[in-house]
């Protein structure tokens, strides 16, 4: 049976509202707009397909989740399997929805293909510069076997990775590869919402998940440091494990701060209607955070870490980049005085929808 570019199937590893994060966002909405373009179109994650990934194995080799996705493609003549995330989904999940007769499509959003952990950034909370056998083995436990077995998991863990072959791979960022992908530009996955004009001090919000590589705290310190009633703090995300804990989370709501507030996860436009300073003090090589484009296209100041996908995601914007974790200077910049930049423009959801059949009946043909 011939592959029908009008019948998609996304996969990813959550679609579990906002614990899904950017990717679980994007996800949706594309599946959205795609279907109202007259497509067949559904999106799944593994726990859906196969239940919760369980340890080490769980993150590269999932037969299990594969299997289930081989039915679907069958049951409902699946043209295209687009894949979005490979943790806890297993990379299996190529070759057993092309044996069942779809192209796949793989957009690289961060590192999980290359590292067990997602982020290239080890235990100690260091960057690291890729994975090799004896570096990974130091960092992760691999179905909490030591030694040489669990060394054998990971190497069969990285050769798996380096044999990945889909009908076309897609980046949203140039570093994250691999070599010979297609650039994605993300669109804006929410319209931006009219900005409300205040009296009183300047307004910093935060947006993100609450672990460390996100890099809250360092805000939040940074503005303990400024003179009380100048400034508000509000500090968005979810709170999901990290290293199996969610202590850095909870100190972060334990704090007691005049001016600080940190909320639960939600809608994030209001919040950038009300707000003056986007503050994103990322520690990892991001992909291309929505976030920070969802505040240009708000007309907010942005104030972030100069990593890669900062840059990526922002590459004309005025932002004043933090290039030494020096975020007091920073956020006292801001209290002096905040820039207010024109909303930047970016590609919208139809656009995308556009671009993407393209990519999908040239994999066909």
């Amino acid at each position: 049976m011939a592959a029908d570019a009008q019948r998609i199937l996304h996969l990813a590893h959550t679609l579990d509202g906002y614990a899904s994060g950017g990717v679980g966002a994007y996800v949706r909405g594309l599946a959205a707009a795609q279907s109202a373009t007259g497509a067949w179109v559904d999106a799944v994650d593994a726990a859906a397909l196969a239940g919760p990934a369980r340890g080490f194995a769980g993150s590269w080799s999932r037969p299990e989740v594969a299997a289930a996705l081989a039915a679907r493609v069958r049951r409902d003549r699946v043209g295209i399997v687009h894949v979005h995330h490979f943790s806890g989904v297993g990379f299996d999940v190529v070759d057993a929805s092309r044996a069942a007769g779809a192209r796949v499509i793989v957009t690289v959003h961060d590192h999980a293909i290359a590292c067990a952990r997602g982020q290239r950034i080890d235990r100690a909370g260091r960057r690291c510069p890729g994975p090799t056998t004896a570096r990974c083995a130091r960092c992760v436990t691999p179905d909490g076997l030591p030694g040489r077995l669990g060394r054998a998991r990971i190497a069969a863990r990285i050769a798996a990775a380096s044999r990945l072959e889909p009908d076309a791979w897609l980046t949203v960022a140039p570093h994250l590869g691999p070599p010979g992908a297609t650039l994605c530009q993300l669109p804006l996955v929410q319209a931006p919402l009219p900005r409300e004009a205040h009296d009183g001090p300047v307004r910093f919000v935060f947006v993100g998940s609450l672990i460390p590589t996100k890099g809250a705290d360092l805000v939040v310190a940074a503005f303990k440091r400024l003179p009380a009633g100048a400034a508000t703090l509000d500090v968005i995300g979810a709170s999901p494990p990290w290293n199996g804990s969610t202590r850095y989370a909870d100190a972060l709501r334990a704090e007691r701060v005049p001016g600080l507030t940190v909320h639960p996860p939600g809608p994030t436009g209001p919040w950038y209607a009300t707000s003056d300073v986007l503050l994103f003090p990322s520690q990892w090589d991001e992909g291309c955070p929505l976030v920070l484009r969802e505040a240009a296209a708000s007309g907010l100041h942005v104030v972030a870490s100069d990593v890669p996908g900062a840059r990526v995601a922002l590459p004309s914007y005025p932002v004043r980049w933090v290039h030494d974790g020096d975020w007091f200077s920073a956020l006292a910049g801001c209290v002096a005085g905040v820039p207010r930049p024109a909303p930047a423009v970016f590609p919208t959801l139809a656009e995308h929808v556009d671009w993407l059949e393209a990519v999908y009946r040239g994999a066909i043909s």
